[in-house]
C-alpha cells in the first residue's frame, strides 16, 4: 500500500464507523497557546475532551500534520540515526469525546490491522499500563490474543500525556509489529535495542486532566486519542527497513542525490536528515511560520541550518535545499493544497536563507581561528566549551562542524562545557518561552461558551440593535452586576460588535439599558465565537437579563472598514507589481491606521512604492462595487480566493471581491464601495525580518491630518533654513556639502596638532627587546583621528610597534600598530587585548593594526604605561 491508500483506507474504516473526518490542523495549535508545535492528533481537540469547548460531534478522525523539533516533544538529534524517528510526520487519529472507551478502540484498531491492513494476527504483540486489568481483559478474552503477547509495563511507556503541561492524559496499550526473531533472538518490548518490534499504534485512553499543581482529577469528557504514525505504518506495509525508504519520503532523497555525487546507499544519514528537514521546512512556511531568532522561528532556523550542514557531507556547497523542497510540494501538494498555494514563498524563502547560511559560515570560520590563535598562545589543546557554545547560539555555527574543523587542526573540542552551556541555554529558553503569545483562557468563558453557544454577529448590516445581556463577569468570575465605576466582561444575546479578528481590532460604542450606560472599549473572542465585551459603567448598574440598546461607534467602524478594503487592495497591488510570491504575514487594521505584513525579500524602491499606491489609488478613484458572498471553501479557492496563509478555515467561507482586482477570505468588515475610502497613503516600508516587509498606510480623514501634519513640518523646516519648500532640497544639499568641506578641515587641523612640531613624539620611542616602542597619550582624538596620528607616526618610526591611546569626553580609544616586518612576531591584536580591559573596554583587529574602546579615562596612562611590560612579554 502507498502512503496515499494507507492514508484514504485509514479515514474511510473510521468515517464507516461514525466518525467525522477533520481537515489536519496547521502546525501552529490554534486552541493550545502553551505548545510550540502541533505534536500530536489529540492537540486541537483538547478543550473537547477537558470540557471547556462544545464538542461538535462525539467521534472525529483525522490524519494530522506534526512536528516534533522544540519544547517537551523534540525528535531532532535522532533524525537520520535511527530507522524511525522523524521531527515532521502525519499522525492517524481516531477520537471519542464522552462517547466509546477502551472496547471499541481495542476492537476496531486490531480489526482495522489484521482486516484492512492484513497483518499476521501472530505477529502482533501488545502492551498495557500496569494496572490497566480491564484492557488486558478485553484483549485476551474478548480479541483473543494469546496472554504471552499481552505485556504489562510501567508508566514510561504506557501512561501518555499530557500534550504540553496541562490537559487530558491516561493510561495507553500500544500495538507491535514484530519483525522476526532474526533481527534479534533476544529482544523484548523493554530492551529492544534493534526495534525488533515496532510501535505501529497507540490507543490512549484519556481518563484524567493534569493540572499544573500536578494533580489529576476525571475528565469532564472521558474519551479515546489514538496515534499511529503514518510512515513508520508505511515501512512495515512497504517492507522497507526505515521510514525514509518508504515512497513518501524516498522521492525527496532521490531529489538530493540528483544534485551530488554521493550515493543513499554509501552515506544514508545526511540524506536521511535533508528528506525530513525539507518536508518539515516546507510545512512550516506553509503554515505561516518564518524564520527567526525565538522561538518557532528560531527552530525553524535550526532545522534548515542542520539540512544545509548536512548537505556539505555530500559536497553540496552551494544552496540547494529550495531545489529539494519543490518535490516535497509534488510528493504532497495534492493532499496538503497550502504546499501548492505557497510553492514561491517556500523556495524563496529556504534559498534566502540558505544564502545567509553560507555567510555565516564564512564569518565562523574566521571565528574560529582567532579562538585557535588563543590557544596556541595559551598552550591550550581542547577547544573551551563556552566558545563553542557560542559560535553556535550566536552566530549560528554548528558545533558538528566546529568539532571537524578543531580535529582537523589537531584539537580535541569540550563537549561536555558545550552541552552545559547548551542545558543552560534551554532552561533559559523554556522559562522566558510564553507559548504562541496568547494568555490563556479564563475557564469561565469556556464555561459561558458551553452554556450559551455561540454569539449572533448582527455588525454586517447594522451597527445597532436591540438585545440582551446573557452573562457578566468580572475579574474572572460571574456576577449578577456591574455597578458605576465597574469594568468587566458583557456578553450578549446578539451583536452589532465586531470581535477582534484576522487583524481587524473590535468595535467600541455603547449599551444603553433602562437606568444605565456601559462603555465599549473592546470588542474580542476569547473561545469559539462567544463575543466578549469590554465594558465600563458610567452611570447606574448592569445586570444579567437587561434588554439594552447596543450601538457601535460608527465614526471608528467606518474609518476601520476604510482601511480593510484598502488593505485588500495594497495585497493585491503588491502582488500586481511585486509578484504573487507576496502573502499576507500578518496585519493590523485599525481606525487611524493600518499595518501589512507581506513575504518579499528585498527592500521596495521609492519609485514602486509610490507605483503600488498609485495602482490602489485608481481602483478607490474607479469607485469599486466591493461585494461578499458565503462559499464552500473549496469553490472559493478554485475561484481563486487569496487565503490567510497557513490558516485554517471553516467549510463555508465569506468571500470579499472587489472588481477583477481583489478576492479575499475575510470575515472582517468593509467599505460598499471603493470610493469611500477616499485616498490612501503609504507612509513608511520596512524590514520586520528575513524575508518579510512591513507597509503601514492610512485613509480617509486619518490620511487627511497625516498630509497637513507633514505639510506644516516642511514648511517649518523650510523657514528655518530660510528657503522656500520648493527649494528645499537644494538648500539641505548645499548645507551637507559644506558641513563636509568643514569637517574635513577639522579633521586636517587636528592631525596637524597632534602630529606638528608642538609635540614631539619620536624622542619617546623606547628599545624593548631590540624593538623600537612608540607608546603616548595623545589629546582630543576620537578613533578616526587616532587611526591617522598612528600611520603617520608609524611610516616615521619604519619598523616598530606604535601603541596610542585618547580620551575624548567619557570614552577612551586606543589605537596599536605594528610595522608589516615584525607582524611574525607581534601581533596588534594581542597588545590591544592586552591594555584594553584597564580602560573598561576591549577590542582586537589585523596583525598590523587594532584597535579598541573605553569607557574609564582615568586609567588610559596607566594602560600606555603597561605598553612596554605587554610587548616584552609577547615578545618573549
Amino acid at each position: 500500500m502507498k502512503i496515499d491508500d494507507i492514508r484514504a483506507s485509514y479515514l474511510e474504516f473510521f468515517r464507516d464507523r461514525g466518525h467525522v473526518v477533520e481537515r489536519s490542523d496547521r502546525l501552529v495549535p490554534a486552541s493550545d497557546p502553551t505548545l510550540l508545535f502541533t505534536s500530536a492528533g489529540m492537540v486541537q481537540f483538547k478543550p473537547y475532551y477537558t470540557g471547556e469547548a462544545p464538542v461538535p460531534y462525539r467521534r472525529a478522525a483525522t490524519s494530522q500534520k506534526c512536528l516534533r523539533a522544540g519544547g517537551k516533544a523534540n525528535d531532532l538529534d535522532e533524525v537520520g540515526k535511527t530507522s524511525r524517528h522523524l521531527t515532521f510526520f502525519e499522525m492517524l487519529g481516531n477520537f471519542s469525546f464522552g462517547d466509546y472507551f477502551k472496547r471499541e478502540a481495542i476492537q476496531w484498531a486490531w480489526e482495522y490491522s489484521t482486516g484492512v491492513l492484513k497483518f499476521d494476527p501472530n505477529l502482533i504483540q501488545v502492551s498495557v499500563f500496569q494496572d490497566d486489568d480491564e484492557a488486558h481483559a478485553i484483549w485476551e478474552k474478548e480479541i483473543g490474543v494469546k496472554p504471552s503477547h499481552i505485556h504489562r509495563l510501567g508508566a514510561k511507556d504506557n501512561f501518555w500525556g499530557p500534550a504540553g503541561d496541562t490537559g487530558a492524559c491516561g493510561p495507553c496499550s500500544e500495538l507491535l509489529y514484530d519483525r522476526g526473531e532474526h533481527i534479534d533472538p533476544n529482544a523484548t518490548l523493554e530492551h529492544d535495542p534493534k526495534e525488533r518490534f515496532l510501535e505501529f499504534w497507540n490507543l490512549v485512553f484519556p481518563q484524567f486532566d493534569q493540572q499544573l499543581d500536578g494533580s489529576r482529577p476525571p475528565l469532564k469528557n472521558r474519551g479515546i486519542d489514538t496515534g499511529m504514525g503514518l510512515e513508520r505504518l508505511a515501512a512495515l506495509l512497504q517492507n522497507k527497513e526505515t521510514v525514509f525508504d518508504t515512497d513518501g519520503l524516498f522521492s525527496i532523497i532521490e531529489a538530493t542525490q540528483a544534485l551530488t555525487k554521493v550515493k543513499y546507499t554509501e552515506n544514508p544519514v545526511p540524506f536521511r536528515v535533508i528528506a525530513d528537514h525539507a518536508r518539515a521546512l516546507s510545512f512550516m512556511i506553509a503554515d505561516g511560520i518564518l524564520p527567526g531568532n525565538e522561538g518557532r522561528g528560531y527552530v525553524q532556523r535550526r532545522l534548515l541550518r542542520r539540512a544545509a550542514r548536512f548537505g556539505r557531507e555530500l559536497g553540496l556547497d552551494r544552496p540547494f535545499l529550495h531545489q529539494v523542497a519543490q518535490t516535497v510540494v509534488e510528493t504532497m501538494g495534492h493532499h496538503y493544497p497550502e504546499l501548492v498555494e505557497g510553492r514561491k514563498q517556500i523556495d524563496k524563502i529556504i534559498h534566502t536563507e540558505e544564502e545567509r547560511f553560507a555567510s555565516t559560515l564564512a564569518r565562523g570560520m574566521d571565528l574560529i581561528e582567532v579562538i585557535f590563535d588563543g590557544m596556541k598562545k595559551q598552550g591550550l589543546q581542547t577547544v573551551p566549551g563556552e566558545e563553542l557554545f557560542k559560535l553556535h547560539d550566536t552566530f549560528g555555527f554548528p558545533l558538528d562542524l566546529a568539532t571537524d574543523i578543531a580535529e582537523d587542526n589537531g584539537y580535541a573540542v569540550d563537549k561536555a562545557g558545550f552541552e552545559s552551556a547548551m542545558k543552560r541555554q534551554r532552561e533559559q529558553a523554556r522559562s522566558a518561552w510564553a507559548g504562541s503569545g496568547q494568555s490563556a483562557v479564563a475557564p469561565i468563558y469556556r464555561t459561558l461558551h458551553d452554556e450559551l453557544g455561540d454569539t449572533p454577529f448582527e455588525g454586517y448590516t447594522q451597527l445597532s440593535c436591540e438585545t440582551t445581556i446573557t452573562a457578566l463577569v468580572k475579574d474572572g468570575t460571574r456576577v449578577d452586576a456591574l455597578k458605576e465605576g465597574d469594568s468587566g466582561s458583557v456578553l450578549l444575546a446578539a451583536t452589532p460588535f465586531y470581535a477582534e479578528s484576522g487583524g481587524q481590532v473590535g468595535d467600541a460604542g455603547t449599551l444603553e439599558a433602562s437606568e444605565a450606560h456601559g462603555v465599549v472599549s473592546n470588542t474580542q473572542k476569547l473561545t469559539g465565537k462567544l463575543f466578549v465585551h469590554t465594558v465600563t459603567v458610567a452611570r447606574g448598574t448592569l445586570r444579567a437579563g437587561d434588554a439594552v440598546t447596543a450601538s457601535v461607534d460608527a465614526t471608528k467602524r467606518r474609518a476601520t472598514e476604510n482601511h480593510h478594503t484598502a488593505t485588500h487592495l495594497l495585497q493585491a497591488a503588491l502582488q500586481n507589481i511585486l509578484g504573487d510570491h507576496v502573502h499576507q504575514a500578518g496585519s493590523l487594521v485599525a481606525p487611524d491606521r493600518l499595518r501589512f505584513d507581506f513575504t518579499h525579500f528585498e527592500a521596495i524602491d521609492l519609485d514602486r512604492v509610490q507605483d503600488i499606491e498609485r495602482l490602489i489609488n485608481d481602483y478607490i478613484r474607479r469607485d469599486e462595487a466591493v461585494t461578499t458572498e458565503s462559499k464552500a471553501l473549496e469553490d472559493a479557492r478554485a475561484a481563486g480566493a487569496m487565503a490567510l496563509f497557513g490558516e485554517k478555515y471553516e467549510d463555508v467561507v465569506r468571500v470579499v471581491t472587489v472588481s477583477d482586482f481583489s478576492m479575499e477570505l475575510c470575515g472582517g468588515t468593509h467599505v460598499p464601495r471603493t470610493g469611500v475610502i477616499g485616498y490612501c497613503k503609504i507612509l513608511t516600508e520596512t524590514s520586520v525580518s528575513s524575508g518579510v516587509r512591513r507597509i503601514e498606510a492610512v485613509c480617509g480623514e486619518p490620511c487627511v491630518d497625516t498630509l497637513q501634519a507633514r505639510e506644516k513640518q516642511l514648511s517649518r523646516s523650510a523657514h528655518l533654513l530660510s528657503a522656500s519648500v520648493d527649494s528645499l532640497e537644494d538648500r539641505i544639499k548645499a548645507l551637507l556639502d559644506e558641513n563636509k568641506r568643514l569637517g574635513r578641515e577639522v579633521e586636517k587641523w587636528k592631525q596637524a596638532a597632534a602630529t606638528g612640531a608642538s609635540v614631539d613624539y619620536m624622542s619617546q620611542v623606547q628599545d624593548v627587546s631590540g624593538v623600537k616602542l612608540l607608546a603616548c597619550v595623545v589629546d582630543g582624538q576620537d578613533s578616526q583621528g587616532l587611526r591617522m596620528v598612528l600611520d603617520n607616526l608609524r611610516d616615521k618610526l619604519g619598523s616598530g610597534v606604535v601603541v596610542l591611546g585618547s580620551a575624548d569626553g567619557d570614552k577612551v580609544a586606543l589605537c596599536v600598530g605594528v610595522t608589516k616586518d615584525l607582524t611574525g612576531r607581534i601581533k596588534a591584536g594581542d597588545i590591544v587585548k592586552a591594555i584594553a580591559p584597564i580602560v573598561g573596554g576591549g577590542g582586537g583587529g589585523r596583525p598590523d593594526m587594532a584597535q579598541a574602546g573605553g569607557k574609564d579615562p582615568s586609567k588610559l596612562g596607566e594602560a600606555i604605561g603597561q605598553a612596554p611590560g605587554v610587548v616584552a612579554g609577547l615578545l618573549g
